[in-house]
């Protein structure tokens, strides 16, 4: 490249010398135009201050915050954040700086969190600080927020939900607003609803200026003594006391209510098979042992049977007879290994019999009965006395009930009555026509004659 000419230096220098004289009227101009607003302005201050009008003041330095462990650290990790995102730190160097500045058993901490995970990122070293020093309520900070109740003033309350509310994550101002109110409880609650605050700072303050109002509202006043000259008011009569109680029969225990149930239905074989093998009465959950009918009020004895005239006029001739009787198993279905039971059918029912040698009558349940669609004569009436001392009354009689026994006919009468083991028990008044029978207890099988041919 050629070496430029005087000519072209003679050029250059002078298009410099131009610029100059330039920036120089452009500075002028400048200064004039700054020194008439300063005239109008508050220019003049600045000088007097000794700050140069043409330059912003600088930002006052700020000094780190510190920390030693006796409060809580999301304060001192707030301002950390403000001072680091102020002076544009780096992330690698937030922790040593933090680090720097914290003193007594928070330093000791941190010292051996450096030795056991060498030098954490920021994020993590928030975590663990929080950790280590914050109130015991991480793993659930919703439910604490939810569960702070005002036990005293409002103020000490209003401090307690700020304090717990940064760590309850991030709740819109609606339901701010209702679980602060909530936890006024009543009646501050309530007024406070009055007004539907609309942030939670209004909810405080209208908090604050309820119990002020509270406070000032004036107590009333004590009753005044009567004057001289004036009759006291007289005292009010006593009232008379309420008549005694009529004595009440002791109640069953608990555990015969839960099972009482059971005896509305009947139970199935295993469920039988279960609670015979357990000891267990059918028709509660209680032991069955002796004096059980004292305590369960499904089993009940037969004080006396009321059959017809004719049957009435042979008792009376026969004063050596026995009064009719259920037995226990026939009345409230008790477990007894080799009870004999055949199914029959009655009417549109198909029903379970039980062949019962100790009870004297014939016996159909009330639901049985009900599905039999049979007609009920209203006598005679079969009157039972339960264990706790109340009557039950027989509903009626079905007469000459056509039960059928593999399709043979075997008409008898059946007293209704609340058996809850069986729907029918034949007894010895229909047994005793059957003429001799022959049983086999081990296979459950009975044998008699009935016109002229073998029934088994």
């Amino acid at each position: 490249m050629a070496e430029p000419s005087a000519a072209d230096l003679l050029a250059a220098i002078k298009a410099l010398t131009d610029d100059m004289a330039t920036m120089k009227a452009d500075m002028a101009s400048l200064k004039k135009e700054k020194s008439e607003s300063s005239a109008g302005g508050g220019g003049g201050d600045r000088r007097a201050e000794g700050q140069h009008p043409d330059y912003p003041a600088k930002h006052k330095k700020w000094d780190f915050p510190r920390f030693d462990g006796t409060t809580d650290p999301m304060l001192f990790l707030n301002k950390c954040d403000s001072y680091f995102r102020q002076h544009r730190t780096m992330a690698e160097e937030r922790v040593w700086q933090a680090s720097y500045h914290l003193d007594g058993v928070a330093q000791l901490w941190y010292t051996q969190l450096e030795e056991d995970s060498s030098m954490p990122t920021w994020a993590r070293f928030k975590e663990f600080l929080n950790l280590r020093f914050g109130p015991p309520l991480r793993s659930a900070p919703l439910f604490e927020l939810t569960e702070c109740r005002r036990t005293g003033t409002v103020e000490e309350y209003s401090n307690r939900f700020q304090a717990l509310l940064p760590r309850a994550g991030r709740l819109d101002e609606e339901q701010r607003v209702q679980l602060y109110t909530g936890g006024l409880l009543a009646p501050f609650s309530h007024a406070v609803r009055l007004h539907n605050p609309d942030s939670l700072a209004a909810a405080m303050s209208i908090a604050r200026q309820i119990e002020l109002m509270e406070a000032e509202r004036p107590t009333p006043p004590a009753p005044r003594a009567p004057g001289r000259g004036i009759l006291p008011a007289p005292a009010p009569r006593a009232a008379l006391p309420p008549p005694p109680q009529p004595l009440a029969l002791p109640a069953p225990p608990a555990a015969t209510q839960l099972g009482r149930g059971d005896g509305n239905r009947r139970l199935s074989l295993e469920e039988m098979a279960e609670r015979r093998r357990l000891g267990l009465c059918f028709n509660c959950n209680e032991k069955y042992t002796r004096g059980h009918n004292r305590f369960c009020r499904r089993i009940f004895f037969l004080e006396g049977v009321e059959i017809d005239d004719i049957a009435n006029k042979a008792a009376a001739a026969a004063p050596d007879a026995e009064a009719p009787c259920f037995s226990l198993q026939a009345v409230a279905g008790v477990p007894v290994a080799g009870t004999m039971q055949i199914r029959v059918a009655l009417g549109a029912a198909a029903l379970v019999a039980l062949l019962d040698s100790g009870s004297t009558h014939n016996f159909i349940s009330e639901a049985a009965a009900r599905r039999s669609g049979l007609p009920l004569r209203q006598r005679p009436r079969l009157t039972a006395l339960v264990a706790n001392g109340e009557r039950v009354t027989c509903d009626g009689v079905i007469r000459d009930a056509p039960l059928l026994i593999d399709g043979v006919a075997f008409p008898a009468d059946l007293f209704v009555m609340p058996l809850a083991g069986y729907d029918v028990v034949l007894g010895t008044q229909w047994l005793g026509v059957r003429g001799p029978i022959v049983w086999d207890l081990g296979s459950r099988r009975m044998t008699f004659q009935h016109q002229g041919r073998p029934v088994s």
